[in-house]
């Protein structure tokens, strides 16, 4: 291939990869929890399980890679035991976790033509300093508002919030959790989900 022909497939790469059919992201339940890993212990565990749904709406069957991205820190370790499965898979369906790194991990996801899938992604990490956070920001590369989204987070016993992640959560408490709710229809989120706590 010649020089102007290589830098000329440069140029169109970013737009042939959009005008590539792609997944639509259908709504989202995202569980959170922070405890404690023991009484004494100043590490915490900060434990995230989340439900994807996804639909392919095109004629064709469609094959994916997807990034996740987990932030990691000096007070925020990798994600540990990451599991990626699909929720009542059907023929041709399929999900696999390919690589992961400091900043996150990839998976690929196979979906037939015309289908509705949902993938259930979980993880933890370790954090020893006083803020926990997932990134919603990437919603939003999907390129039309979350239909729908839900948050649960809860918090371990002597663990409390210094500052809310989004405001007007419902909120109950048990003999042992704080728990928080928020529901949101057409989401398009102005930040991460960014959890600022102190432990008692």
């Amino acid at each position: 291939m010649s020089p102007k022909a290589f830098l000329l497939l440069l140029l169109l790469l970013p737009g042939l990869l959009l005008a590539q059919p792609q997944f639509a992201f259908e709504g989202e339940v995202l569980d959170f929890s922070l405890e404690k890993t023991s009484p004494e212990s100043d590490t915490l565990l900060w434990i995230v399980s989340g439900r994807f749904f996804l639909s392919n709406l095109h004629h064709e069957a469609l094959s994916r890679l997807i990034w996740f991205p987990v932030p990691a820190s000096d007070s925020v370790g990798v994600a540990e035991d990451v599991s990626i499965s699909l929720i009542e898979p059907v023929d041709s369906m399929s999900v696999e976790l390919l690589y992961q790194n400091q900043r996150g991990f990839g998976f690929r996801l196979d979906l037939p033509a015309r289908s509705f899938a949902g993938v259930k992604i979980s993880y933890r990490q370790k954090i020893s300093g006083s803020e926990a956070r997932y990134v919603l920001l990437t919603a939003n590369s999907w390129g039309r508002p979350l239909p729908s989204s839900e948050i649960n987070l809860t918090l371990g016993q002597g663990i409390t919030l210094t500052d809310l992640p989004y405001p007007d959560p419902i909120v109950s408490l048990d003999a042992q959790n704080s728990n928080y709710r928020w529901t949101f229809l057409d989401f398009v989120p102005d930040r991460d989900f960014v959890v600022r706590f102190g432990c008692l």
